[in-house]
C-alpha cells in the first residue's frame, strides 16, 4: 500500500516514464478533463452560492459575491483561461497520482456541512487532498508551509470545511487532517503540505455568514488604504488590489500602469508620472 508520504516522488516518477497509465486510466481521465471543460466553461450560468470555496472571504466581498455579483469587474479572457488552465492541471495532479500506484476515490465529490458545500479533489491513500496550482510566490506558502501565518485566500478553511464534511466517508481514514498538494504553474515543482483542521464552530460562524449576507446593505470595508511611498498618495493593498469589487467598494479609485503592474489609488496628492488606466 503507498502512504500519502511518497505521493511527490511518485508523481515525479510517473513523469519520468517509471510508471505507465493503463487504458482504463486514460479513460476516466479523459471523462474527468470533458466534464472540468464543461463546467469551467458554463460556471457563468450558477447563481453564486455560500460555498466551501467562498467561506472564508472577508465579509464585504462575499455579501458583494453573493448580492450583487453584477458589480463584479468582467473577467478577463487572460485570467479566465489562466484559471481554466489551473483547473486542468489540477486534475492531472491526480490522475498521476493514481497512475503512480495511489488510492484515488472520490475525486470532485459534493459535501456538506451545515448546508454549506463543497467539492473535494479527492481523498488519497485515506486522506481528504485539495490541489492547487499556485504562481511562484504563492507556491512558497505550501512548501514552506505558511498558511497558518499567511493565508490571504482562506486556504485553511476551505481544507478545513472539506475534512469536517467527507470524514464520515469510510474510505477517509485520516479524520482530523487534510492535505494540500500544490504545483508551481512557472517550475512544475510540487510540494505536499499537511494540515489538521482547524477547531472552528463552523455552525456558529455559517449562522452568523447568512445573517450577514441576509442584510440588505453591506458589512464594513475590509481593509484600509496604505501609503503609496512618500508620495502623501494612498494605494489599495494586495488584498483590495486582487479584489473584482474594488470599484464598488472604492467609487473614484484610479489606476495607474507602472512597469512592475498597476497600483489603485484611492488619494492622490503627487500625480504619477506613468500612464492612467481610463
Amino acid at each position: 500500500m503507498k502512504s500519502l508520504s511518497t505521493l511527490v516522488k511518485d508523481i515525479q516518477q510517473v513523469l519520468m516514464g517509471v510508471h505507465v497509465p493503463t487504458t482504463a486510466q486514460v479513460d476516466a481521465f479523459s471523462k474527468d478533463l470533458a466534464a472540468i471543460l464543461v463546467e469551467r466553461l458554463s460556471q457563468g450560468a450558477k447563481p453564486p452560492i455560500l460555498r466551501m470555496s467562498n467561506y472564508a472571504m472577508p465579509d464585504r466581498k462575499l455579501w458583494y459575491t453573493i448580492n450583487t455579483p453584477e458589480d463584479a469587474e468582467p473577467l478577463s479572457p487572460e485570467n479566465r483561461l489562466k484559471y481554466d488552465y489551473g483547473a486542468i492541471l489540477e486534475a492531472y495532479l491526480m490522475f498521476l497520482a493514481e497512475v503512480g500506484g495511489h488510492s484515488v476515490k472520490h475525486k470532485q465529490l459534493e459535501v456538506n456541512k451545515h448546508g454549506v458545500v463543497g467539492h473535494i479533489d479527492g481523498v488519497v491513500d485515506g486522506v481528504v487532498v485539495d490541489v492547487k496550482s499556485a504562481s511562484p510566490r504563492g507556491f512558497d506558502k505550501f512548501k514552506y508551509h505558511l498558511l497558518d501565518s499567511d493565508d490571504p485566500f482562506g486556504y485553511r478553511d476551505q481544507l478545513s470545511l472539506y475534512v469536517e464534511g467527507a470524514k464520515y466517508l469510510p474510505d477517509v481514514t485520516v479524520k482530523k487532517q487534510g492535505a494540500f498538494l500544490a504545483v508551481d504553474k512557472v517550475s512544475g515543482e510540487l510540494a505536499l503540505d499537511t494540515y489538521t483542521a482547524k477547531e472552528v464552530d463552523y455552525e456558529k460562524e455559517t449562522l452568523r455568514k447568512r445573517g450577514m449576507l441576509a442584510e440588505t446593505v453591506p458589512p464594513p470595508r475590509c481593509y484600509f488604504p496604505v501609503p503609496d511611498g512618500k508620495s502623501g498618495n494612498l494605494k489599495l493593498g494586495v488584498e483590495c488590489s486582487y479584489c473584482p469589487f474594488k470599484r464598488k467598494c472604492w467609487p473614484g479609485v484610479r489606476t495607474f500602469l507602472y512597469s512592475n503592474g498597476p497600483r489603485h489609488l484611492v488619494k492622490v496628492e503627487r500625480e504619477p508620472d506613468v500612464p492612467e488606466l481610463k
